[in-house]
């Protein structure tokens, strides 16, 4: 029964979700990957490569169940969302800059997140695995739920400008209806989720910390601004999670690879903001050493 709840309710919230992101785009947002080439690339190589390669690893590591792993995977393989736009633009992050990395990382990972999900499948489950996924059905759905709806939504806002308005309302609606609709199929599920999910917990706050480090630190060692780097860091750290839960229930239609996301969703949005008053302090403490005299 919470497997067929969640498969009706995500599809329509992801769908939703993925229009009001449509809403604060322009086509400008995709050209504007010119204007930040560095903070760009460096963000999407270690988006769409080093932080599944670092999923596989906690999930090896932590010795996961087989779908488990596979939605650490999942859920390390997504991009950023709107919320990261959101947090980077009132923390005065460079907010082009995050749309950016918005807007591209998700058009990327509408291929790279099939491939790995079934690399992981693959490689947990091996050669016994009773689930298996098609890397290109399951590209086309992505494209159905999210290419469809942003278009949409972009071309909603092209017509009508002030449609723009309501794009932060219908994204928190969306997060959360997929929010209680998951607590209340997790809870009529069967007795012993609550003890399978904690199983994911840990792996999950350290691929957390781990993207949100990473996303600050490598910039940093390439010499780009603070800004740039503080923004690089929120958008790996808080992941359009939404993807990952509709591939677990959509295409996999296993609960247990909805665990990682559900507790990522958790602590997402804290380090988010720690991220952003990291940036803040260091900025303050540079301002400082540059006026006092020498």
């Amino acid at each position: 029964m919470a497997i067929e709840i969640i498969q009706l309710a995500i599809p329509f919230a992801m769908f939703t979700l993925m229009f009001a992101m449509g809403l604060s785009l322009t086509t400008a947002d995709f050209k504007r990957v010119l204007l930040f080439p560095k903070a760009t690339v460096i963000g999407l190589l270690i988006q769409l490569i080093l932080l599944p390669c670092i999923g596989f690893a906690l999930a090896y590591i932590f010795a996961l169940s087989p779908l488990i792993a596979v939605g650490l995977v999942l859920a390390a393989a997504c991009p950023g969302g709107t919320m990261s736009n959101v947090v980077v633009h009132m923390g005065k992050g460079d907010t082009a800059l995050s749309i950016t990395l918005t807007a591209t990382a998700s058009t990327a990972t509408l291929f790279t997140i099939p491939l790995w999900a079934n690399a992981a499948l693959k490689y947990f489950s091996g050669e016994a695995a009773s689930i298996e996924m098609p890397v290109l059905q399951t590209a086309a759905d992505l494209s159905v739920f999210t290419v469809l709806p942003v278009i949409l939504g972009m071309l909603a806002r092209a017509y009508n400008p002030r449609l723009a308005r309501h794009e932060s309302v219908i994204s928190k609606l969306s997060v959360l209806l997929m929010c209680i609709i998951f607590i209340v199929a997790a809870l009529a599920d069967d007795g012993d989720t609550i003890d399978k999910a904690g199983a994911v917990v840990i792996p999950s706050i350290i691929l957390v910390l781990t993207a949100a480090l990473l996303g600050v630190l490598i910039p940093y060692l390439a010499n780009s601004p603070l800004q740039d780097c503080a923004t690089v860091g929120v958008e790996l750290c808080l992941k359009n999670i939404m993807l990952a839960l509709f591939i677990a229930t959509h295409s996999l239609q296993a609960i247990e690879a909805a665990y990682a996301s559900a507790v990522m969703m958790i602590i997402m949005v804290p380090v988010a903001i720690g991220v952003m008053l990291f940036y803040h302090l260091a900025q303050r403490l540079e301002t400082r050493s540059q006026n006092t005299p020498a």
